[in-house]
């Protein structure tokens, strides 16, 4: 590589005060986006920070003239915002321009944001998850007069999904979750719906704020999370299973208050029991193995009055910081220290970047001169 083209670039949504809060949630903040450059220059890496795709565009421009093994690793931090594509964008883009990238493809990007998807992938892989519900803003049901029978006789043999539709008083309480946001963005303790009286409030005040909704069967018990690093080239690994605890948050549920990137008030508790760790651990890996995800994965678990762990949803670009996010907090735990969690995945990307889903863009490349004149 020419000694003065950067190794890494470090493509990154950073939280901007002149913005809408409710959009940058997910963004890392500056402070934590500076700590990954030096840890990658510590590693021995040339790092750039990338904040805007006009910039990126242009990079890839100048960069596409290296030989493929040459161009920089695209260190992907960019959330978006108002788009059920926004964290398959970056990946995207570096597979058709043919950069290496860390984190999943595309394809498992857009799969993991949609709950919705998410949970019938996990029904077809056996792995347990709260029944639930689609309901879309402009297409709302009135159920309130009807029976669960009436709706689908045949449905109801398998209510794992119920269908797009408000819930029923008899499958109350419910838990209504935006299906296509992380980080618990529209998620508080108003989201939890015991009765037709607390639905109609929340349908009037908080429903249109998003234009799809989840609603699942209320699960009562404790919250845990865990870190899966790898791809299909590199293999797999599960960290230990942590506990969230809200001892020291505002909130009895984990939502978007607890969730910020300003603080973390919520605790990782590492004492969950070897029975229930171990098959979360199994689960974990069997998902991220059918998807073929690569790099970090954060999967989130919850328990159900019987104390059975139900999945809840997985986060293929989850946060990095080493301030207030859980995945590297769960790396460290089990693997070793941030520094070595910024080799591992520089590492895991590169490898993939030898892998078949990157041959078109650098076919591509070698026939350029035989395409069609413009």
């Amino acid at each position: 590589m020419n000694s003065d083209s950067p190794t890494v670039l470090i493509v990154a949504d950073i939280q901007n005060p002149d913005m809408d809060p409710k959009d940058t949630q997910e963004w890392e903040d500056r402070s934590s986006v500076e700590k990954i450059k030096h840890c990658l220059e510590e590693l021995g890496e040339k790092v750039e920070i990338i904040e805007f795709p006009s910039k990126l565009l242009q990079k890839l421009s100048d960069y596409s003239s290296l030989e493929s093994l040459d161009r920089p690793v695209l260190f992907h931090l960019v959330e978006g915002f108002r788009s059920r594509n926004r964290e398959a964008l970056l990946p995207g883009l570096a597979e058709y321009s043919g950069f290496p990238h860390t984190g999943s493809d595309a394809y498992a990007q857009n799969l993991s944001l949609d709950k919705h998807l998410s949970k019938l992938f996990c029904v077809s892989a056996g792995v347990p998850t709260s029944p639930w519900n689609i309901v879309e803003k402009n297409s709302v049901e009135d159920t309130t007069s009807l029976q669960s029978q009436e709706l689908d006789p045949a449905r109801n043999l398998d209510s794992t999904f119920r269908g797009a539709r408000l819930p029923l008083e008899s499958e109350f309480p419910v838990f209504f979750k935006p299906r296509f946001e992380g980080s618990s963005l529209g998620v508080g303790e108003e989201n939890l719906i015991s009765n037709q009286a607390d639905l109609n409030q929340f349908l009037q005040s908080k429903f249109n704020e998003y234009s799809s909704w989840i609603c699942e069967s209320y699960l009562p018990g404790e919250e845990w999370t865990l870190a899966v690093i790898g791809s299909p080239t590199y293999g797999y690994k599960a960290s230990q299973v942590a506990r969230i605890g809200l001892e020291n948050s505002p909130e009895k549920i984990y939502g978007e208050i607890t969730k910020t990137k300003l603080s973390m008030p919520e605790k990782l508790h590492f004492d969950l029991d070897k029975k229930r760790s171990e098959y979360i651990q199994k689960c974990a890996l069997e998902l991220c193995k059918l998807i073929k995800t690569s790099g970090a994965v954060r999967l989130d678990w919850k328990v159900d009055a019987k104390g059975k762990p139900m999945f809840l949803e997985w986060n293929l670009t989850p946060g990095l910081s080493s301030y207030y996010s859980s995945f590297p907090i769960c790396y460290s735990e089990s693997f070793g220290t941030y520094s070595d969690l910024m080799k591992e995945l520089l590492e895991i990307a590169r490898i993939e970047f030898l892998t078949e889903r990157f041959t078109y863009s650098k076919l591509k490349k070698e026939k350029q001169t035989s395409g069609i004149e413009g």
